[in-house]
């Protein structure tokens, strides 16, 4: 599991996931996520939902506003649905939470994962992690397209040699401004909390001659 880190919302501790995860040799940490409930090595959103929320936030209408909230970020997204949402308490059609599903897959193009319990859905969030590390999927920033200035920038700094959402936020706290990491040198970046020689040296060449 090298390399592997998840930081679970700290809303969610409670279910005891990030504990077993921890128990399982998983870097974890607890942060205030601005959505989903897990994000696996700055790259998978994740929201975890029972088979009973699942269903009640069809009912008040919450589960499409949390899936707004997801895409807004330019991770990959994840849904994992723990339990049957077919056999809750909830008086709710099967039509209903079938058609709920299918937008999620189809017009906001969440994929949905089930597992029947806790432990699967830790193994779930590890086994995400270490795909991604395996593959080396890179983070080609499909779907968003920001708006806002701020997020236009962030958006613009994971085009740089790997750098993901969080790291590209760390950037411009850092910096600023683009101009200004745009002009910084090696030991500058170092300064930054993620970059290490490697990776500070492939920023600049990439900067000051486009390659990697």
């Amino acid at each position: 599991m090298t390399n592997l880190s998840i930081i679970a919302d700290y809303r969610g501790f409670q279910s005891g996931i990030p504990t077993m995860l921890l128990n399982r040799k998983a870097e974890t940490k607890l942060e205030n996520l601005s959505a989903g409930d897990y994000l696996v090595n700055d790259q998978i959103l994740v929201e975890r939902k029972t088979a009973e929320d699942f269903v009640q936030s069809i009912i008040s209408k919450r589960l499409f506003y949390q899936c707004g909230k997801m895409k807004r970020n330019s991770y990959y997204h994840l849904l994992i649905i723990e339990g049957n949402p077919y056999t809750t308490k909830h008086k709710i059609s099967r039509e209903a939470i079938r058609g709920a599903m299918l937008s999620i897959s189809s017009a906001w193009q969440i994929p949905i994962v089930f597992s029947k319990d806790k432990n699967e859905t830790t193994d779930l969030l590890i086994s995400a992690g270490n795909q991604l590390l395996h593959d080396r999927i890179p983070n080609i920033r499909k779907g968003y397209k920001p708006k806002k200035p701020k997020n236009q920038q962030l958006y613009l700094l994971q085009g740089l040699p790997q750098v993901g959402p969080a790291l590209a936020y760390r950037l411009l706290q850092k910096f600023g401004s683009l101009k200004k990491v745009f002009r910084s040198t090696e030991k500058q970046l170092l300064k930054v909390d993620g970059i290490g020689k490697e990776k500070a040296r492939k920023i600049v060449n990439f900067l000051e001659r486009g390659i990697f």
